[in-house]
């Protein structure tokens, strides 16, 4: 098959247009201008109107909590968040049914690839089915007592088992947070993630009361364990913020993601840079959470890698990439189109490492966005514009998804 568009956006600033991709066996075996393509009497369709793109990547999901949508409002303290989003969680059977609600909504704007913070593990096995097979599901933990760490790592490491020897995307480790998670079972996933090669991912600087916390020992957090009698009687705080307090006990010394760091400053920033970590930004989430000045520019200007994600439908109204790129161009219009599509492409495919992923390429595997473009000029415009949508997603040329329920959803 060969898919002819206006416009070809390849990735990395190359610009084809009327350009063709020739698709065999789920890879890309020609692309560009479409007058220079051999046809060789191959199928070719037409796309009028259309703009090709590398398909998206999602680099932070949580798609077990899709059926919060609605249920909490912008402006909601975090710490109700996380009550509220303990409480909510559900059953196997309810689970599956919230999983299979947010992949829609991942399929339909766009995205091939997710990393997704599962407790269960459930999401592995739906998102294979479903072709998302780069994806990464991390394992949750938590838990901030010493003496409960070794019963929680060993049932970590009976879940992986067990996920390994059925259907699976790839697997890696999530010990929650620094207020989430004891210094010793932070050390136990360390080795467990060493031992068993798997990649780790960490909620950090989500917001001030983290650090707050972890600083001093006092504020909403610790209320809040203490009203779930979690925090042991003898704990003091490290006196650290919370990037620094991970350089410290060595968990960013294999280069983890780190979701949100939405409070850090230039100091933690160079800790991130240094260790090579990539960052799962959520523009909507932040917004949500009332972070009026995130600390975007602060992790750009260090060298980090961003990661567009979207969070989980608990602090987001969709979980379309394409949705979350426009938001971000609205919040912040200095950035540069391109610089917010890699952000969701090369970006969080090199935060989930996807070899490759992210650019068209020949010999590269053929996954494809094709967008029916708003109004305007400028490609920018076009593809981030009010009005845009996606018309179809394939993943290795097989579709995904013909089209969007909608068009428009509000940002």
């Amino acid at each position: 098959m060969i898919y002819r568009a206006d416009i070809i956006w390849a990735g990395r600033g190359q610009i084809i247009r009327d350009g063709g991709i020739h698709v065999q066996k789920g890879r890309i075996v020609q692309l560009g201008p479409f007058k220079e393509l051999r046809l060789d009497n191959e199928r070719v369709q037409e796309l009028h109107d259309t703009i090709l793109l590398p398909a998206f990547a999602n680099a932070h999901t949580q798609l077990d909590l899709s059926h919060l949508r609605g249920r909490l409002h912008p402006g909601t303290g975090f710490v109700e968040w996380i009550e509220t989003v303990s409480a909510g969680r559900q059953g196997p059977h309810g689970e599956g049914r919230s999983i299979r609600k947010g992949l829609a909504q991942v399929i339909g704007g766009g995205t091939v690839a997710v990393g997704d913070i599962s407790v269960s593990g459930k999401s592995a096995e739906i998102l294979h089915t479903h072709g998302l097979v780069h994806s990464i599901v991390f394992l949750e933990v938590s838990g901030f007592r010493p003496a409960d760490a070794q019963r929680t790592i060993d049932a970590l490491r009976r879940l992986i088992e067990g996920l390994m020897h059925g259907k699976s995307v790839r697997l890696g480790i999530s010990p929650r947070s620094p207020y989430a998670v004891s210094l010793e079972l932070f050390g136990k996933c360390i080795k467990l993630g060493e031992e068993l090669d798997l990649p780790m991912a960490i909620h950090a600087a989500e917001s001030i009361a983290e650090a707050e916390f972890l600083m001093y020992g006092t504020g909403s957090i610790r209320t809040l364990m203490e009203k779930r009698e979690s925090l042991p009687p003898n704990w003091t705080p490290p006196g650290k913020r919370p990037i620094p307090y991970l350089q410290e006990i060595g968990a960013l010394d294999r280069s983890p993601l780190l979701i949100h760091c939405c409070e850090v400053d230039s100091d933690d920033a160079a800790i991130i840079a240094r260790h090579g970590c990539s960052v799962a930004y959520c523009p909507r989430s932040s917004a949500f959470f009332g972070h009026a000045a995130d600390s975007l520019y602060t992790l750009l200007d260090a060298g980090v890698n961003v990661a567009l994600g979207t969070n989980g439908l608990a602090s987001n109204r969709s979980l379309s990439m394409l949705d979350e790129m426009r938001f971000l161009k609205l919040r912040h219009p200095d950035l540069g189109w391109e610089q917010i599509v890699q952000m969701a492409t090369t970006g969080a495919a090199q935060a989930l490492g996807i070899w490759g992923g992210g650019v068209l390429g020949v010999y590269l595997p053929a996954d494809i966005v094709a967008v029916d473009p708003a109004g305007g000029r400028d490609l920018g415009q076009k593809i981030l514009g009010e009005g845009s949508s996606v018309e179809f997603v394939l993943r290795a040329g097989r579709r995904l998804k013909k089209r969007t329920t909608a068009k428009k959803v509000l940002v």
